[in-house]
């Protein structure tokens, strides 16, 4: 239970809770921190920054040599690893420091490793697949003024569920043929428009992806060629206001709606404090 685990900028998996490593429960990984600025009876500038961890460690020396190479070679270059906890949670992070306490002969080493955590929290990937389902309704709706967005009928829908207790990040993945793939996510009276003026060729996927730093739209192309098309998203007036293309996902149980012509997959990113303790 709560196994943690390293893995790479160039995808090299280090167990640092068994196979010549054991870090415990790594209190100090795990705990959580938002940063602030104190002000009169009040709190300001409050986010999640990176920060420092400490790590105890206990590995033997042919593990400790492997975690060191690694590590040094991702700080060096400037491409951030990943910790993972239960092969689910994840957090981009640098092993900058080790400060060796006990060393046993050739065999072993006890050490206190620095960690920078990146992004302030704990994430998951939750994804869902939505198919094609080779259906036309031709029957819309015609409204007597002109809208942003053309409102046709839907032959497909579906529901997810975002855990947690806040919005939720997503990345859409559509799969060409299409142009122009528009998803509608609703939830209670509030409707947002997932929509990119892109014609996507089959074989190719166009990838609107609101969880990266920055937010990117891209279309990859059968041999991996990518295109930017970050101007082509619809934009509306920004989050929240029903057609913004990078728009998180609320908790809850959403409702999804596309003219079925397409295959494409969601995946939203739970964020949490800490990795949870009761799973």
């Amino acid at each position: 239970m709560h196994r943690l685990y390293y893995v790479s900028s160039g995808g090299e998996r280090v167990d640092l809770d068994g196979g010549g490593a054991f870090v415990g429960t790594a209190p100090k990984l795990r705990s959580r921190v938002w940063t602030y600025t104190l002000g009169w009876r009040g709190a300001s500038g409050i986010s999640r920054a990176a920060r420092e961890a400490e790590l105890d460690a206990v590995m033997t020396a042919e593990r400790a040599d492997e975690l060191r190479r690694l590590a040094d070679r991702d700080v060096s270059s400037g491409t951030p690893g990943t910790l993972v906890f239960d092969g689910e949670w994840y957090q981009r992070a640098y092993i900058a420091k080790s400060e060796v306490e006990t060393v046993y002969g050739r065999r072993a080493v006890k050490a206190e490793l620095t960690v920078l955590l990146l992004d302030g929290a704990w994430r998951r990937e939750v994804s869902a697949e939505f198919y094609a389902t080779e259906t036309e309704d031709p029957s819309g709706l015609d409204h007597p003024h002109d809208f942003e967005y053309d409102y046709g009928g839907s032959t497909a829908s579906r529901s997810v569920t975002v855990g947690g207790l806040v919005p939720a990040d997503l990345k859409l993945t559509v799969y060409g043929p299409v142009a122009n793939p528009r998803v509608a996510v609703s939830q209670g009276t509030f409707t947002n428009v997932y929509e990119a003026a892109v014609e996507v060729p089959g074989g190719s996927r166009l990838v609107i992806d609101g969880s990266s730093h920055p937010k990117s739209i891209q279309l990859i192309g059968t041999y991996g060629e990518v295109e930017d098309k970050f101007a082509s998203g619809l934009r509306g007036e920004g989050a929240g206001s029903g057609s913004y293309c990078f728009e998180p996902l609320r908790p809850g149980t959403l409702s999804v709606a596309w003219d079925g012509s397409f295959a494409f997959t969601m995946t939203h990113y739970q964020e949490e404090g800490e990795p949870p303790w009761s799973s």
